[in-house]
C-alpha cells in the first residue's frame, strides 16, 4: 500500500461500497406489540397469531446514520469514482470536526415465530453491518487543522474505529405471559463474520534529544478480502475489495464463526407501571479467513523551522509557525503498513436497553427510554421520552423527543398497522431529518411486515338489529374427539 490515508480511508469506504454504526432506531422499543420489538428486548417475543412470518425484502430494515451531511458527500464521491489525494484529505477534515461517526444497516432475511401453550419461539436469519470511527483529537486536530496551531508533547490520542459485517442465525424463547408479574426471555446467537477491521492505533507528537516528530503505533486487525490493483508508478498494491472472491463468495463465506446471547426482562410492578431491561449482542466472532491485519507503526519527523516550543498549564507543548506541518506530507514520510497473518477475535458492540412504562389510559402510554452502546473507545449513549397513541384498534402511533449521542434535535415518529392478516411498520428516530435535514445529524428509517399464516378461527354469529349488541357463539367440533374447538388452532 502506497500511504497510510488511502489505507485507512478504503477500509472505511468499502462499508459503504457494501451497504450504506450510529443506532438503529429504538422507537419501537416502546411498542411490545410490534412483531419484532424482540429484536430490543427478547422478553418482549410475542404473537397475535399462532404462525407469524417473514421473508425478504419485507422482514424487516434498520438503517441509521449521524452526521448524514459527511456520509453522503462520502458516498457521492465513493459512487463517482473519485481518487484524488485532495479529496481524501477534505473528507479527513469534515470528520475532525465531528466528534464520533455511527453508520448501522440491519436486514432480516427471515424470521418465524411460534406461539403454544409453553410459550413464543422465533427463528431468525439477519445480516449486520456497522461502522463507528472517531479521527477527533488532540493530534489529529493538529495535524489536519490550520486553525489549530499547538499540541502537547507526548499526549496519546487513539484513533478507534470498528467497521464490522456479520451474518446471523438466531432462535429466541420467552415465557408465556400466564398473568405473571414477571417475564424473561432468551436468545441464542451463531454468528458468520464477514469482514471486520478493529483499529488499535494510536499516535502521539513526541520529543527525543533535537527531534521533534508525530509517532504512531499499533495494529488494525482485519479481515477482509483483497485484490491487486497497478499503481501509476508501475507496481501493484493490495487494497481492500471482493472482487477477488466475488460478492457471492464474499457473503456466503462461513469460515468466522462466533456465538452470542440475548437477555432480557419485564416486570409489572402494577397494571399501569412496568420495568424492562435487555442485553442485545453479548458475544464474539472468531476471525479464521482473509487474514490481512496491519502494523501501524510510523514516525514523521517535523522540520525544525515549522514550530516552536513553549509551556502550557505546566505542559510542554509546540506550536506551528508555517503550514508544512499537515495531514497531506504524511504520504512523504516513512508510514509504511507491516502485514500480520495471525488469527484473532472481535467482541461485537454490546447495547444495554432500560425501559420505564406508565400506562396513562387504556390506548395511551408513556415511555422513558435509556440506551447505552459499549465499543471499546467509541461508547454512546440516548435518552428517549415517548409516547405511544393508539388511534384505534388497528393502528398505533409513536412519538416524542430523542437525544441520539450527541445529537439533540430529534423527534421519533413510527407508525404500526395491525389486523387478522399480520402487521406492517415504518418510522425513523428523527423526523426531522425528513422534513428539515439541516435541523438534525441524524438520520435514520425503519420499515418491515409479516403475515400470520393461519387466521384466528371466527367462531361467533354477527350482530343481529334485535340483539346489536350480542354475538351468538357458533358451536364446532373437532371431528375426532368431539371436542368444542376454541378461537385459536393451538388449543383446540
Amino acid at each position: 500500500m502506497r500511504n497510510l490515508k488511502k489505507n485507512i480511508f478504503l477500509l472505511i469506504l468499502i462499508s459503504l461500497t457494501l451497504h450504506v454504526k450510529s443506532q438503529t432506531n429504538m422507537a419501537f422499543y416502546t411498542n411490545e406489540n410490534q412483531y419484532n420489538s424482540f429484536n430490543y428486548n427478547p422478553a418482549f417475543l410475542t404473537s397475535k397469531g399462532q404462525f407469524c412470518f417473514s421473508i425478504f425484502p419485507l422482514a424487516g430494515t434498520n438503517v441509521g446514520y449521524n452526521n448524514q451531511k459527511e456520509i453522503q458527500s462520502l458516498a457521492r464521491k465513493l459512487l463517482s469514482g473519485i481518487n484524488e489525494d485532495e479529496e481524501y484529505i477534505d473528507i479527513v477534515k469534515s470528520m475532525v470536526h465531528r466528534q464520533t461517526f455511527y453508520q448501522k444497516v440491519e436486514n432480516e432475511w427471515l424470521s418465524f415465530t411460534y406461539r403454544s401453550s409453553k410459550g413464543f419461539f422465533n427463528f431468525r436469519i439477519m445480516e449486520s453491518l456497522s461502522l463507528s470511527a472517531s479521527v477527533k483529537g488532540p493530534v489529529s486536530e493538529f495535524m489536519i487543522l490550520p486553525e489549530v496551531r499547538s499540541v502537547a508533547l507526548n499526549q496519546v490520542q487513539p484513533i478507534p474505529a470498528l467497521f464490522i459485517h456479520f451474518r446471523e442465525y438466531s432462535l429466541g424463547y420467552a415465557f408465556p405471559p400466564n398473568h405473571r408479574k414477571l417475564k424473561v426471555g432468551i436468545r441464542g446467537k451463531l454468528y458468520f463474520g464477514k469482514g471486520v477491521f478493529s483499529s488499535g492505533v494510536e499516535g502521539s507528537v513526541q520529543q527525543v534529544a533535537d527531534t521533534t516528530f508525530l509517532k504512531t503505533w499499533g495494529k488494525g486487525k482485519m479481515s477482509i478480502p483483497e485484490e491487486t490493483i497497478q499503481n501509476d508508478d508501475g507496481t501493484t498494491s493490495r487494497v481492500p475489495g471482493i472482487n477477488s472472491v466475488g460478492s457471492l463468495g464474499y457473503l456466503m463465506n462461513s469460515g468466522n464463526p462466533g456465538i452470542g446471547l440475548d437477555l432480557g426482562l419485564k416486570y409489572q410492578y402494577n397494571p399501569k407501571l412496568s420495568f424492562s431491561i435487555s442485553v442485545i449482542d453479548l458475544g464474539k466472532i472468531f476471525w479464521r479467513t482473509n487474514l490481512n491485519s496491519k502494523g501501524f507503526d510510523g514516525k514523521y519527523n517535523f522540520k525544525s523551522s515549522s514550530f516552536a516550543k513553549g509551556f502550557h498549564n505546566n505542559m510542554e507543548i509546540i506550536t506551528k509557525t508555517s503550514d508544512s506541518i499537515s495531514f497531506s506530507d504524511l504520504q512523504k514520510s516513512k508510514f509504511k503498513p507491516t502485514n500480520i497473518s495471525s488469527r484473532f477475535s472481535t467482541a461485537l458492540p454490546v447495547t444495554i436497553y432500560a425501559g420505564l412504562k406508565y400506562q396513562l389510559k387504556p390506548t395511551i402510554d408513556l415511555n422513558l427510554l435509556h440506551r447505552s452502546v459499549f465499543i471499546k473507545d467509541l461508547n454512546y449513549q440516548s435518552f428517549s421520552l415517548i409516547g405511544n397513541f393508539e388511534l384505534y384498534k388497528k393502528m398505533t402511533i409513536t412519538t416524542g423527543y430523542g437525544i441520539i449521542g450527541d445529537n439533540y434535535n430529534n423527534i421519533p415518529f413510527t407508525i404500526l398497522l395491525h389486523n387478522d392478516l399480520g402487521q406492517f411498520y415504518a418510522g425513523t428516530d428523527n423526523l426531522l431529518s425528513f422534513l428539515s435535514p439541516t435541523s438534525s445529524t441524524f438520520s435514520g428509517l425503519s420499515f418491515g411486515t409479516c403475515i400470520y399464516l393461519f387466521r384466528k378461527r371466527d367462531l361467533y354469529f354477527p350482530p343481529t338489529k334485535e340483539f346489536p349488541y350480542r354475538k351468538g357463539k357458533k358451536v364446532k367440533k373437532v371431528k375426532e374427539t368431539g371436542r368444542i374447538l376454541k378461537e385459536h388452532p393451538e388449543f383446540k
